[in-house]
């Protein structure tokens, strides 16, 4: 099949986006963390160079805050996360993942908590909200916190709430492939009783106004464009659309340049969204009784924001009866290990014997399926023809 190849995520990215970003590169950018307080709920707002980053101060201050040096992760999930933690030397304990909701397993959770941890990342994955009221719930009878880290969910609600407004500390990114980009960059939304701390990691203001940034931003402008992204994704060492573990670069404050473009595609991302939510709804009505993949829903008190579709097949994207057609209708593996298996995260870990096998059948199957606006009707309809 000679198609080109689609990007598996997308966030919207104009012309006019690069010309704000541009202007401001050599000015002063726009008050976006007011925005994100109104818009999040939140008192105060850090912002900074990546949703890494911002994990990083994140757990820093919710150790301070708990007296403690061990932080629990979900053993699935971005490889980021386990470098946010490797990052501040936290010891770090792994609880296991529900394969058919990519929710945490709750006993699980629950024997990490009696194990002595006090502080929980939970991260909705793709969008897909999870139970936060009772994962809240167990956290508090231990007197832990719990971190949102919602990189991966805009657009998503739980039970009328954003994802990104729910925590004492909550994460969002504006990575390219996050739904609302700056290109990169990320904030810290901050609640009681940690509205009133200033981390001394950071700078309050940016140097760096971004030039870097602008370029990178106007790369991936291009590569937004459905001809345009098959030559580069063809260059291995460029590794797009490949999770690998890259470690955590010390915190800085956010780029004004890429501040002014994430106000500029403010305007743009709800729209995405609701395109995504569509397709993604089409794409489980025509699989829902695939016998080769059992599709990933989102809770029925929650919308999802679908960043990607999750699926599970039998041997992930290689088990496929034509992985290299569906690569190139930006089907996608998920994370192929478990944060477990990443020797930097390991070296940190405590209960290194401990098994997870949720999160060690999700680095085998998981599976995800391209929503964004840059699909065509014709494309779902190949899409679905590689599952029924």
């Amino acid at each position: 099949m000679s198609i080109a190849r689609i990007p598996p995520v997308y966030s919207p990215l104009e012309l006019r986006s690069l010309w704000s970003s541009a202007r401001a590169t050599w000015g002063r950018g726009p008050d976006l963390g007011a925005v994100l307080c109104r818009e999040y709920d939140a008192k105060r707002a850090e912002l900074l160079g990546s949703g890494t980053q911002a994990l990083q101060v994140a757990i820093r201050m919710a150790l301070l805050e708990a007296g403690e040096s061990l932080v629990a992760l979900p053993a699935f999930t971005c490889f980021d996360v386990g470098a946010a933690a490797v990052a501040v030397g936290a010891n770090i304990a792994l609880y296991d993942v529900d394969p058919d909701t990519l929710e945490p397993d709750l006993q699980s959770l629950q024997a990490t908590l009696m194990a002595g941890a006090r502080v929980v990342v939970v991260t909705p994955l793709y969008g897909y909200p999870i139970d936060w009221q009772c994962v809240h719930r167990i956290v508090s009878q231990y007197g832990g916190i719990v971190i949102e880290d919602a990189a991966q969910g805009h657009g998503a609600s739980w039970r009328g709430r954003k994802l990104g407004s729910l925590g004492a500390l909550s994460v969002l990114s504006f990575g390219r492939g996050k739904g609302w980009t700056g290109g990169s960059g990320g904030a810290l939304l901050l609640r009681p009783p940690f509205a009133g701390s200033m981390p001394s990691t950071i700078s309050a203001h940016a140097r760096d106004q971004g030039l870097r940034e602008l370029i990178s931003l106007t790369a991936q402008w291009g590569l937004g464009r459905r001809g345009w992204y098959a030559l580069p994704s063809a260059i291995p060492w460029l590794r797009l659309g490949e999770a690998y573990y890259r470690p955590a670069p010390p915190p800085k404050a956010m780029a004004t340049s890429v501040r002014a473009c994430v106000m500029a595609t403010r305007s743009l991302v709800e729209g995405e969204a609701t395109i995504r939510r569509g397709n993604a709804e089409i794409l489980l009505r025509a699989i829902a009784h695939s016998s080769s993949v059992r599709p990933v829903f989102a809770r029925p008190d929650s919308i999802g924001g679908y960043l990607r579709l999750a699926v599970r097949a039998s041997g992930g994207v290689a088990g496929l009866p034509d992985p290299q057609a569906a690569r190139a209708l930006g089907v996608s593996a998920s994370y192929p290990r478990t944060l477990a298996e990443l020797p930097a995260v390991r070296a940190h870990m405590v209960r290194t014997a401990t098994r997870w096998p949720g999160a060690e059948s999700l680095a085998r199957e998981l599976v995800t399926l391209p929503t964004h606006s840059r699909l065509t009707a014709l494309d779902r309809d190949r899409i679905v023809s590689l599952f029924v």
